[in-house]
């Protein structure tokens, strides 16, 4: 299926051809075209406050020339002499970084793999027209109104494409430039996000979900939910901060996950003795430092990977990225750690994941959340958490919010709402704290960036030990 909103595979060609014909005096050049379109609808207290249609091309050229360093320049001016203004611009930024010092250096550009099929598109996505999209926002509001609850939230259905022209190293193809082409490549993402409250202000509700599929989100089933956390979490009370049993459900556990996974990038920090939580110590004999790889880092019933045959884990390889599956923790213990570019281009030729667990899936258990509640003697049960802030990149400790939700269980069941809390816990401590898990299923987990690549999410519910609650909050 083409998509007018976004360029077409010969649309590409053409302005790749167009741009790469301007770079001349020597030098390598890369040239890559994006396009995307975004469709967004928002609304609060029960009204559609904003429809938006957006879309936008971007071309970025990296000229390299002899002695110099890549120099990047990005425009959305498609015409011929924007093209040639950014080639220019390019080449003098080289040559500047050069004089400098500066910049990463010369690597030469990856021969193109044959990219692995992985789902990331879909027609049903790109099908959700704004008048579709209003429906679609009416039906989510409708059960909350008949409550009498305020309902807000937003729907985003995102379609983008990209592709990538360069040309060799000479002195690799004996003296002559060679093109090297990544191909064309285009996906899908949408995201639903709806928010319940009280008019009292005292009560919350929240549900989400995300996908490359807008056929596999059920707003219906969203706006149900929030409306019955949001009833659910009325009168609450006040607790004592302490250490609690917690049982966090997938949304939760991914929120707090995100220090964890993006921790993953870069195995040259601990190699290089910088703090972090993969650095282990001082090797005297090779005066190298050693890294926790090989080593239990967490319960052994956790393992946390990614597969791009998975058909909830498809996201979109970048062009130096190693297309096969990895996995960051296998059974507890550390066994792969990302690597920054230029040492994947001079070591290891490029053939390695560099972006970290961008998509990733955790194993999980049999246990259901209605079973972790039925073995609980004491403890809370919470919907999600927000504004995660990382205190100690040694330990990973980080602090936030407990939001939309929050309950007391005792005795194996739901007694009462509680008010929110703010943590100090690491989600190292978390995993090492495991009592059950759950079937991991895919959560909420949108990109910030506009056009940006999907970064989806599969977890399990989590039930854990000691979890730190260190003061209650009035935020609901």
């Amino acid at each position: 299926m083409s998509d007018a909103r976004i360029l077409s595979a010969e649309d590409c060609e053409a302005l790749l051809a167009r741009a790469h014909a301007f770079a001349r005096g020597g030098g390598d050049t890369t040239i890559g075209v994006s396009s995307w379109w975004q469709g967004e609808l928002r609304w609060a207290r029960n009204r559609v406050a904003l429809a938006s249609d957006r879309r936008n091309i971007g071309v970025t050229v990296t000229r390299t020339v002899r002695g110099g360093h890549p120099g990047y320049v990005s425009t959305n001016q498609i015409d011929d002499v924007s093209l040639e203004a950014a080639v220019r611009a390019a080449e003098r930024l080289s040559r500047l970084e050069a004089r400098m010092g500066r910049g990463l250096g010369y690597f030469p550009p990856q021969p193109a793999y044959e990219r692995p099929e992985s789902t990331i598109w879909s027609d049903a996505t790109p099908g959700l027209t704004t008048e579709r999209s209003g429906e679609v926002a009416r039906a989510l509001i409708a059960p909350a109104e008949a409550k009498g609850l305020l309902s807000a939230g937003y729907l985003e259905v995102r379609v983008a494409a990209q592709a990538l022209l360069g040309t060799d190293f000479p002195e690799l193809r004996a003296g002559k430039h060679a093109f090297w082409h990544h191909p064309y490549v285009r996906w899908t993402q949408a995201y639903c996000s709806t928010t319940v409250r009280d008019p009292s202000g005292m009560a919350s509700g929240w549900a989400g979900a995300s996908s490359y599929d807008w056929a596999r989100i059920d707003p219906a089933a969203l706006a149900q939910r929030a409306v019955e956390k949001c009833l659910a979490s009325r009168n609450p009370v006040a607790l004592e901060p302490g250490r609690y049993t917690v049982i966090l459900e997938p949304q939760a556990v991914a929120d707090i996950l995100e220090v964890l996974v993006g921790s993953f990038t870069s195995r040259e920090f601990p190699e290089a003795g910088i703090d972090g939580p993969w650095r282990l110590g001082p090797d005297e004999a090779l005066q190298l430092w050693r890294t926790k790889l090989g080593l239990r880092v967490v319960d052994e019933r956790v393992t946390i990977s990614h597969d791009l045959a998975h058909p909830d884990l498809g996201i979109l390889t970048e062009p130096h990225e190693y297309p096969g599956p990895v996995t960051w923790i296998d059974q507890g213990v550390l066994t792969a750690l990302a690597h920054q570019l230029p040492t994947a281009i001079q070591r290891l030729k490029g053939h390695h994941s560099l972006r970290g667990a961008s998509g990733y899936r955790m194993s999980g258990g049999t246990s259901s959340v209605e079973e972790m509640i039925r073995t609980t003697k004491r403890g809370l049960l919470v919907t999600r958490f927000s504004n995660i802030r990382l205190l100690d990149g040694v330990s990973l400790l980080s602090t936030g919010l407990t939001r939309d939700g929050l309950w007391l269980v005792e005795n194996g069941q739901i007694t009462k709402a509680v008010k929110n809390f703010r943590f100090t816990e690491s989600p190292l401590f978390v995993l090492n704290a495991i009592e059950q898990l759950g079937e991991p299923v895919r959560v909420f987990r949108p990109m910030r960036g506009e056009g940006e690549p999907l970064s989806p999410a599969i977890v399990p519910p989590v039930k854990a030990r000691d979890f730190s609650f260190t003061s209650t909050i009035d935020a609901i």
